[in-house]
């Protein structure tokens, strides 16, 4: 139990360093996210719970990434904690609790429920920057999504394989 666990963090940091590396890099703003891959995944194999809290942590690791900016009022440094990590959990729950059910484990789900919940993701996590801090004109939301889409059935089977999960058909 605590072993799994362990497994767990060290690929949530794997993720992590993936998001910041220019290895998967196509130009300027073309990235994967790593993280909602990570979230996406456990939240559809083993359910919201899995869900809430890598996103939960995934997600405070992101925003740890993000460091501060001195603000207009004041010359106060503003961190940004918590914005990919209530998205990131908000979405891993959500998709835990009710995307699980209709989820069938084949290249076109994988890819259509990355798509979209990457899509999500980043325009929810967009609106929080923009209400809480400013606009970020940098950051990518359709890009993101379908370099997500694209790479998602390979992260899926890797994880797969590496966690050692029955595929879902044969549970």
């Amino acid at each position: 139990m605590i072993l799994e666990k362990l497994v767990i963090a060290v690929g949530i940091l794997i993720a992590h360093f993936l998001n910041g590396s220019n290895l998967f890099e196509i130009g300027s703003a073309i990235k994967p996210d790593f993280m909602i891959l990570l979230v996406l995944f456990f939240a559809l194999r083993r359910g919201a719970l899995y869900g809430l809290w890598i996103g939960f942590f995934g997600g405070l690791l992101t925003d740890s990434g993000l460091g501060g900016e001195i603000t207009t009022t004041g010359n106060l440094v503003a961190y940004k904690i918590g914005l990919h990590s209530l998205t990131f959990c908000l979405i891993g729950y959500l998709v835990g609790k009710f995307a699980r059910s209709a989820y069938h484990e084949n290249y076109l789900s994988i890819t259509i429920y990355s798509l979209l919940i990457t899509f999500v993701t980043r325009v929810a996590t967009y609106y929080l920057f923009t209400l809480f801090f400013h606009e970020n004109m940098s950051y990518s939301l359709f890009f993101t999504s379908i370099f997500n889409a694209l790479i998602a059935p390979a992260f899926f089977y890797a994880l797969t394989w590496i966690y050692q999960l029955d595929h879902m058909g044969d549970a």
